[in-house]
């Protein structure tokens, strides 16, 4: 196959001048049959200005080769495969012409195949995944190629399948591996974040567009702790007072299956039993330059409400349907300390408290063991507040406080009203601080604490 000629029997060619942010193009030759560069490859290109080059990345689906030639231009060694041969092709004469074909490997082949696997030292993976809806029973389908290099799978997604497989693999992966998704939220594809959650894989969106009626993101994903494990103890006084002694470096937490000590708000007694999850997160303190402790207290509430399937009571416990609690969530900080601790109580079943009938997540998620929930949670606060070494992107407080607002408002949509001082008041919104904005009347209160309200259910 020689796609140098001008005139070939076999490919119909075309050319796409590919423009770069600085002004510079790239001319690429594309096969009839090959993907060429669309929003979502710019997109992609966006990302990169994200990530910081470490060694060997791997494109899956490579398609004209411009990602693969971008991440090479970036100072990567890039592995790039498709299962498309004229792709193959277009993409080494492509890499040619940009000068960095000494930078990329391609090779014919794509995930799935018998003989597919993941180059060692593999820092970053890259794959604009196939999104769109595979055709129904009686639909006109593309031809094989593009139907393989451009439709999602039916059922799990393609991005289900490369989760599977990294779980199957990850002793062999590089702890602090990154992989770079291109997928479609809206309307939602077979791939979802949510399955990499469930397998406790962190993620962040670093870029989105909206294509005519379909919303694309790029999506980053990562093991919590980039290999730093958690601490595991058979039995200690409190997991807080425990984090205080964990390493100063990196993702550090700690989980117990017996906590002796262990106190809520108010220094109350956090009553617990073998079963229940009992962890403290180590969080640095520059995470205050951007968002309060009050709304890093709520926005944990709401993501671990959302993942148990429940609902946030504001400030920091986490309710059923039926009012009963299931766990809650304490912040501490201290002076002495660079670190604030994120404590986290999860009932396994349902008990009597002080007369007080609570839940437990094995009545909702029976199938859910405590070391998969302590993963998930992990990877929920992992996705929050950990900072992988390779991205470069930063919180944002608009984001997390609209997102801590409609978490809490879940609970208020089923006629939850709070009583201050002498009167009933109506939740309009959080401020910044993580206070309740309540309306009295003509009259608007901040509830600070649970000292000045009273819920009304």
């Amino acid at each position: 196959m020689n796609l140098g000629e001008e005139k070939n029997p076999i490919i119909e060619l075309q050319v796409v001048d590919f423009k770069l942010k600085g002004g510079e193009i790239i001319s690429l030759d594309i096969p009839k049959t090959v993907y060429p560069p669309r929003e979502d490859s710019e997109l992609l290109i966006e990302a990169l200005e994200n990530i910081k080059a470490d060694g060997v990345a791997m494109e899956i689906g490579c398609g004209s080769g411009i990602i693969s030639i971008m991440l090479a231009k970036n100072n990567w060694f890039v592995e790039a495969c498709d299962i498309n041969p004229y792709a193959i092709a277009a993409a080494k004469k492509n890499s040619m012409a940009a000068s960095v074909s000494e930078k990329i490997n391609f090779k014919e082949g794509g995930f799935g195949d018998e003989n597919f696997s993941i180059p060692d030292e593999t820092k970053l993976i890259f794959w604009n995944l196939p999104y769109l809806t595979p055709p129904s029973p009686g639909e006109p389908r593309l031809g094989w190629i593009e139907e393989a290099s451009m439709s999602d799978l039916e059922g799990e997604g393609w991005g289900h399948q490369l989760a599977d497989y990294l779980e199957e693999h990850k002793d062999v992966l590089e702890p602090d591996l990154l992989v770079i998704l291109l997928q479609r939220k809206y309307p939602e594809s077979p791939s979802t974040t949510d399955y990499w959650a469930r397998l406790g894989w962190s993620h962040r969106v670093i870029k989105s567009i909206w294509i005519h009626d379909e919303k694309i993101e790029v999506v980053a994903y990562w093991k919590p702790g980039q290999g730093i494990s958690a601490t595991t103890l058979e039995e200690c006084d409190s997991t807080m007072e425990e984090a205080k002694k964990l390493p100063k470096i990196g993702w550090q937490r700690i989980l117990t299956n017996k906590q002796i000590g262990g106190r809520g708000r108010r220094d109350s007694i956090w009553l617990s039993d073998e079963k229940d999850l009992l962890a403290t997160w180590n969080i640095r303190k520059t995470i205050l330059d951007d968002i309060s402790p009050g709304i890093i207290q709520i926005i944990v509430g709401t993501r671990i409400a959302k993942l148990l399937k429940q609902y946030n009571k504001w400030p920091n416990d986490i309710y059923g349907k039926n009012g009963k609690k299931i766990g809650g969530v304490l912040i501490e900080m201290d002076n002495q300390n660079e670190y604030l601790r994120i404590g986290i109580g999860i009932n396994y079943s349902a008990k009597k408290v002080k007369n007080i009938e609570t839940l437990g997540w094995s009545e909702k998620m029976p199938e859910i063991s405590k070391i998969s929930l302590f993963n998930m949670i992990d990877a929920t606060l992992s996705t929050l507040f950990e900072k992988h070494r390779l991205l470069d992107d930063d919180l944002s407080l608009n984001r997390i406080k609209i997102e801590s607002w409609r978490g809490v408002s879940r609970l208020l949509s089923r006629g939850y009203s709070l009583q201050i001082k002498d009167g009933k008041a109506r939740v309009v919104g959080l401020n910044d601080e993580g206070e309740l904005i309540a309306l009295s009347g003509e009259r608007e209160n901040n509830a600070e604490s649970l000292d000045r309200i009273y819920w009304l259910f």
